[in-house]
């Protein structure tokens, strides 16, 4: 009895750490402050890239995800829509996704954040906004 009890924990245990694959892609904590702080540099480079002169800003994350890379890779896929602010004129954090939809544009967008921490490096490595 006692050998099968054993075997029985081994085999949960065994299951449990495999559930995880070391390099797999896993949903991530949109509240933790690496993730809010890769959702805020994929937020600045998009609007420092896009040839538009109004800022965007996200109005609604879809789904958040990491996988352990030589860094981590954080893979956001969230709408995007722009608001009243133009580029320049206020932080980009006061500026709210502007009421009317034909202004606003929303675009479903998959943005992919590239980060290592220890070289102080992060980078948009993708992004699917207006494709």
């Amino acid at each position: 009895m006692f050998v099968k009890m054993v075997v029985m924990i081994l085999a949960l245990s065994l299951a449990t750490v495999n559930s995880y694959i070391a390099g797999g892609v896993i949903d991530a904590d949109i509240n933790a402050p690496e993730v809010q702080e890769a959702l805020q540099f994929a937020i600045a480079e998009y609007n420092r890239v896009t040839n538009s002169m109004w800022v965007s800003q996200v109005s609604k994350v879809i789904q958040v995800q990491q996988q352990v890379v030589s860094g981590i890779k954080y893979i956001f896929n969230v709408e995007m829509a722009r608001t009243s602010c133009k580029k320049g004129e206020e932080p980009m954090e006061a500026c709210e996704v502007h009421s009317d939809p034909n202004i606003a544009q929303v675009d479903v967008c998959r943005l992919v954040v590239w980060s290592q921490p220890w070289l102080n490096s992060n980078k948009l490595v993708e992004n699917t906004c207006g494709l």
